[in-house]
């Protein structure tokens, strides 16, 4: 059923595994904090090494993970929420505030830069949460875009994450390069 180290890993608290599948696609168990805890490892690796792999790689969150993640709104509000405050805060602790509060333009098109495929509501949406972020003093909520991201299906959650993530290196680029800390 469960592989036995799979499981001791998945049980063992400072192993980054988030998850253990059974021999049928429906047994994955989840611990959705780990899955939380594994981005933010991403996020931080990818401000110290902006070419480290973007943040939704296997070894950080599996494509099944996402799945159970993203199969009930407040989960996808949780990790959505959750990936627009630790990037903010990681560029808030490095540069200067006016130069993380400024939002991204309506010009930018990420699908312009890394011709990413995600529709223009996805796209529009990731923009509209990242800059509501920079603009704010204060954390987003999960329960601040749970509406927003209701009427996206899974796929569509997954775009806006996926962007996000790719605007978040962008942004990361404009501040090291306009800082010239490389």
């Amino acid at each position: 059923m469960f592989g036995e180290a799979a499981v001791r890993e998945f049980l063992d608290p400072w192993h980054p595994r988030a998850s253990v599948e059974g021999d049928r696609p429906e047994r994955v168990f989840v611990d959705p904090e780990r899955v939380l805890d594994n981005i933010t490892l991403a996020l931080h690796r990818f401000d110290v090494d902006i070419d480290s792999p973007p943040a939704f790689e296997p070894d950080t969150v599996t494509v099944n993970e996402l799945s159970v993640m993203l199969d009930d709104p407040d989960r996808a509000a949780a990790m959505v929420a959750h990936l627009v405050n630790i990037a903010v805060q990681l560029m808030a602790a490095r540069y200067p505030e006016p130069l993380v509060r400024f939002p991204l333009p309506d010009t930018y098109d990420l699908r312009d830069v890394d011709r990413l495929a995600v529709g223009d509501h996805e796209h529009d949406l990731a923009r509209t949460i990242l800059n509501r972020r920079l603009a704010a003093d204060e954390d987003l909520h999960p329960d601040d875009l749970v509406e927003l991201l209701r009427p996206l299906g899974p796929g569509g959650q997954v775009h806006v994450l996926v962007a996000l993530c790719r605007m978040y290196r962008h942004k990361l680029l404009a501040l090291k390069h306009h800082t010239g800390s490389r």
